[in-house]
């Protein structure tokens, strides 16, 4: 399996519209026709899966990249395959009026494909941190921001809230990870049933415009839209219940209760310093290699994290200062 991620050239004057449209036939045109139904028996090909992901920079405004799975048997070579890929979409994306150099685009093996789909799986709408859920709050002032940071910064700054507009414009009916009939068929495997069109106009559910109000103030919506991304409509209960929880917060004594108020921590993931360092330690035993330290920890986290996805919680990762401390005192805590 090969790791393919393309991109085109962009800029703070690039609509996202624009560039995404690109891409999006530029790539599914490379996988056309005679020449790849060729390349596909000679590589023995099972399948692609795509994975679109957006971000914003300040400097080089919207980055619409996708990321690409080459799925081949034993005899096929998807690294050669993903190289022959993208240098027929690049033409394809010159066709079309736009640029992109070679040096731009990513191929490379999977060598750990566990680690790779953890990865795959940030998709379009994750939340704003890197995979290994490392990435601090304040340092996201120079860094590409995603969707949900956009949101965030939305309350009382234009900019961010005509970004947001465009991106909600833009962005539906965008899909991810899908796994095809013929990737079904040849690995054994449900095909996914999300293949047809989704209606984007079905209201989920409804909240009060003051509790609205309020989550916009204290930039919570992220939260609220990113669960209801994550878990879908069935948990419209539970996602409003946490919704009214988070705006009735640190709010005036006459506030009404609600029955069916649920905590927060019950769509939460928060695993201590001490549960990650001593997982860390278990890991650390069964690496050979000079980084194993780090290493342990970040497989440590993986898996609290890949706990939080399985059951559709938001992960909160302790502080890492935390974590190696303890993990340095072999699992004591001071």
């Amino acid at each position: 399996m090969a790791s393919i991620t393309i991109t085109v050239a962009h800029d703070r004057a690039s609509q996202l519209q624009d560039i995404k449209h690109a891409i999006e036939t530029a790539s599914r045109k490379a996988r056309q026709g005679a020449p790849w139904e060729r390349q596909k028996l000679r590589h023995d090909v099972i399948g692609v899966l795509s994975a679109p992901e957006v971000t914003y920079s300040r400097r080089h405004g919207w980055h619409f990249h996708i990321h690409h799975a080459f799925l081949t048997g034993e005899t096929g070579n998807p690294e050669e395959l993903g190289w022959w890929f993208v240098r027929r979409y690049l033409k394809y994306l010159a066709s079309a009026g736009f640029t992109a150099n070679i040096q731009g685009q990513e191929v490379s093996m999977v060598r750990d494909p566990n680690r790779f789909f953890t990865y795959l799986k940030k998709g379009v709408t994750r939340l704003a941190q890197n995979v290994w859920g490392l990435r601090e709050p304040g340092k996201l002032k120079d860094k590409h921001l995603h969707p949900f940071d956009i949101l965030q910064k939305a309350s009382g700054c234009k900019i961010m809230k005509s970004l947001w507009k465009e991106y909600a414009d833009v962005m539906p009916g965008t899909r991810s990870c899908i796994l095809t009939r013929s990737i079904a068929v040849r690995l054994n495997i449900n095909q996914d049933d999300d293949n047809e069109e989704v209606a984007h106009e079905h209201i989920v559910g409804q909240l009060p415009a003051p509790t609205w109000k309020v989550l916009v103030n204290r930039r919570k919506t992220n939260v609220i839209l990113s669960l209801l991304e994550d878990r879908g409509a069935a948990a419209w209960h539970e996602i409003s219940s946490l919704a009214l929880t988070l705006s009735a917060e640190k709010s005036s004594v006459n506030a009404v209760p609600t029955q069916d108020k649920i905590p927060t921590k019950a769509l939460e993931h928060r695993p201590s310093a001490a549960q990650v360092a001593n997982l860390a330690l278990h890991y650390k035993w069964q690496l050979t290699r000079k980084e194993r330290n780090g290493e342990a920890i970040r497989f440590a986290l993986d898996r609290e994290r890949g706990h939080a996805v399985a059951n559709g919680l938001t992960f909160y990762p302790p502080r890492i200062k935390d974590v190696l401390e303890i993990f340095g005192n072999d699992g004591v805590c001071s």
